[in-house]
């Protein structure tokens, strides 16, 4: 008689989810590897996403030629993105022009100034015996100028030599001045670095640009409207996936307009580039508004550093402004969501955008939950999906 060596149910879950892991590390280096072409590819996907219902519109409903549908969505996303790149542009031009003369002189002032006060601190206990004994001088000197005849030589006490005021840095061993010298030369050499860049960033967003505008091209070039296949799981990932771009697009750009206008009743030089920056920050989930918010405060600082109250303006507006958007209206606009759980997001944060910079921090968060919607309609793979919502094996939901 022959034995039969099937696994168990419990086997065979372990050697799939092995299986999985071993296909993720693989993909992984993929990934990695060909980062150069799957990013624009990836990104055009997404506008595609969005902009398909442009080209059904005009096919479908206004009956244009399909060649002019295409043409005219072409030509909107077009120029969409060589504003963007000219706003870019402008923009790093402006941090090039300033940050190597104008904010490394006010950082250095500032700085000087933050010494000084600090060595006009000292010891606080030194401070106490010097102002008790300054009090003793003046009491000392009102009597000698009301009765000078009664002093005489006899009386005449010895003078003591002070010794000199020690600190309490020069006690730890620090010397301000050295520090000082050392802390100018180190945020002048950082701020030309960021604008260096700042500037290698922006050529290679354009240069991805170009790309993604070639991927754009073909993907709806090749894009029938009539003839569309509406796969049950292509169409589910369209349909989120569009939901939450287009909301995250409205809210980043109602976002950063409001900032924008912020800074700039403020008076906050650059305040067109931290503009961009927020509405770019924005698709970042849960730390790009933190970074945005907080990217700020060293111009502020060299610019307004005489007036404290307008630097907590320049920082605390803008954050309420995030907080209200961020945590009140944007859940209720994106309803259900995408069904990822808050430590799956940060998860997947961490991971793109150590496989693909900053471009994979934006796009974290849609293609983690266009591979959660594959593995739901798997049976094999209904775990690690209910995993990615949070849902732990054996509970109930009516998460799908």
């Amino acid at each position: 008689m022959s034995t039969s060596l099937k696994p168990s149910d419990e086997q065979a879950k372990v050697i799939t989810g092995c299986l999985m892991l071993l296909a993720i590390i693989a993909l992984t280096g993929v990934f990695y590897i060909t980062k150069a072409v799957l990013i624009p590819f990836v990104i055009a996907i997404f506008i595609v996403t969005i902009v398909t219902p442009i080209v059904d519109l005009l096919v479908l409903k206004m009956k244009f030629p399909q060649i002019v549908a295409i043409s005219v969505t072409l030509l909107l996303v077009l120029s969409a993105g060589f504003v963007l790149s000219l706003v870019l542009i402008y923009s790093t031009q402006q941090v090039i022009a300033t940050a190597e003369s104008q904010y490394s002189e006010k950082l250095g002032i500032f700085i000087s100034s933050a010494f000084d006060m600090a060595k006009d601190v000292g010891d606080p206990e030194q401070d106490s015996k010097t102002k008790t004994q300054t009090k003793d001088e003046e009491i000392e000197e009102k009597k000698e100028a009301a009765a000078p005849e009664e002093t005489s030589s006899d009386t005449a006490q010895p003078a003591v030599a002070k010794k000199p005021q020690t600190s309490w840095y020069q006690k730890i061993g620090i010397d301000l001045n050295v520090l000082k010298k050392t802390t100018i030369d180190y945020m002048k050499t950082s701020v030309e670095s960021i604008a260096v860049s700042t500037m290698q960033t922006a050529l290679s967003f354009t240069t991805t640009s170009f790309f993604v505008a070639i991927f754009v091209i073909f993907l709806l070039a090749g894009r029938d409207p009539r003839t569309v296949v509406k796969n049950v799981i292509y169409w589910e990932i369209e349909q989120k996936i569009r939901s939450y771009i287009s909301t995250k697009l409205i809210l980043s750009l109602v976002t950063s307009t409001l900032v924008g206008i912020t800074l700039s009743l403020f008076g906050l030089e650059l305040a067109l580039v931290f503009a961009i920056l927020t509405f770019l920050l924005n698709f970042i989930p849960s730390i790009g508004s933190v970074i945005a918010t907080l990217l700020p405060i060293p111009v502020a600082f060299a610019q307004f550093s005489d007036s404290p109250w307008t630097i907590v303006g320049v920082i605390f507006i803008p954050g309420a402004i995030q907080m209200v958007i961020g945590n009140g209206i944007e859940p209720k606009l994106m309803g259900e969501g995408l069904q990822l759980h808050p430590v799956t997001v940060l998860l997947a944060l961490s991971f793109w955008t150590l496989l693909w910079g900053p471009i994979g921090a934006i796009l974290a968060v849609p293609i983690t939950a266009g591979i959660r919607i594959v593995l739901m309609r798997f049976e094999s793979g209904r775990t690690a999906g209910n995993l990615l919502a949070g849902i732990l094996p054996g509970e109930s939901s009516l998460v799908t």
